[in-house]
């Protein structure tokens, strides 16, 4: 079985979409009757990482749009069993190679109209949503009512540890890109309630994007800029130090597809916080991992924080195996196997 996969970015890229496309190639490139995942990036930031066995990464297809174009016309004369799409934007580009690719879906991106892909999604062969809050939110737009799957994200356990945090200050973080365009992470609602907060209480905010002078201004503004901290860029290597520095994970945020910065939290044994009303709730799962809030309330965002910085314990919660790679490697089996079936 030869799969494409047409993706935004995946090895040398940063953030969740891309980790989130590395594993699922590692995932698809696992499977049994597997031959070949070639990846067609349209964008590469950085060094690739090692590809695992049997993928094949087109390179040459991040050098621009023209680039890209011209990848695309050169995969026509190929034959693949199966093609996947991995952003709804990229959907028109898919449909130029098969006729029914299957489409995944993250977040934000698939939550509003997208009127250039609207008219391809009937011939989708199937949808693969990394939440039922997405599929869901996707759905009402582009009434898509055939095939559909959830694939949540997944969490490499053996990379991530428990370790004790140093004194001092306690530590309220959070982690994501910094977009004025995306200000629904939850950084302002944090920032809110830090005055309501014992003076040991400092907030890191960890990320980098156009926002963070507002939100630098904002903390000026309430009084508590000697209490936050802006990290800048950080790198996937420096993530499990910066989480280990944290006593409380909190991210009451308003549109996030799952959250797999939640995940990563809570692998490091980090009490985490987590918004009721997206994504959160099932990294959560429910509230079964951590604590869930609603972001529009001032006074539970600050009540879990004081729960969890006065009475939360350094521990992975029990439960959280249900998001390891082991287990996205078996749900996305069976996602190809069921598909396949349906093309035969």
């Amino acid at each position: 079985m030869r799969i494409l996969l047409l993706c935004t970015d995946a090895f040398g890229g940063h953030g969740g979409i891309a980790l989130y496309t590395r594993d699922l190639v590692a995932a698809l490139a696992a499977h049994e009757e597997c031959e070949e995942v070639v990846v067609v990036p349209r964008v590469i930031r950085r060094e690739p990482e090692p590809l695992p066995p049997k993928v094949t990464f087109l390179t040459e297809s991040a050098d621009g749009i023209a680039s890209y174009t011209r990848t695309i016309a050169r995969l026509r004369g190929e034959k693949f069993d199966l093609t996947i799409c991995g952003h709804v934007n990229l959907l028109p580009a898919a449909r130029v190679l098969t006729p029914h690719p299957v489409l995944f879906i993250y977040g934000i991106e698939a939550w509003q109209p997208r009127y250039r892909a609207k008219p391809f999604l009937d011939s989708c062969g199937a949808v693969v949503s990394i939440s039922d809050i997405t599929l869901r939110r996707f759905r009402d737009w582009s009434s898509f009512n055939c095939r559909s799957y959830l694939l949540p994200n997944a969490i490499h356990l053996d990379e991530y540890s428990v370790v004790p945090k140093d004194g001092g200050r306690r530590v309220l973080m959070t982690l994501g890109r910094l977009a004025g365009k995306e200000r629904y992470k939850g950084f302002d609602e944090v920032l809110d309630n830090l005055r309501a907060l014992p003076n040991d209480v400092i907030y890191v905010i960890a990320g980098e994007g156009e926002d963070a002078p507002r939100l630098r201004r904002k903390a000026k503004d309430l009084g508590v800029s000697d209490r936050v901290v802006f990290t800048g860029f950080v790198r996937e290597e420096e993530k499990a130090a910066l989480y280990a520095s944290a006593d409380v994970y909190v991210m009451p945020s308003r549109g996030e597809g799952f959250g797999f910065v939640l995940l990563e939290a809570m692998a490091c044994g980090i009490p985490t916080i987590a918004s009721k009303h997206d994504g959160g709730r099932e990294a959560l799962r429910d509230g079964l991992l951590g604590t869930l809030v609603d972001p529009t309330s001032p006074a539970e965002i600050r009540a879990a924080i004081w729960d969890a910085l006065e009475f939360g314990k350094r521990a992975r919660p029990d439960g959280l195996e249900y998001f390891a790679f082991d287990r996205f490697v078996e749900r996305t089996r069976a996602i190809i196997d069921d598909v396949m079936r349906g093309k035969q």
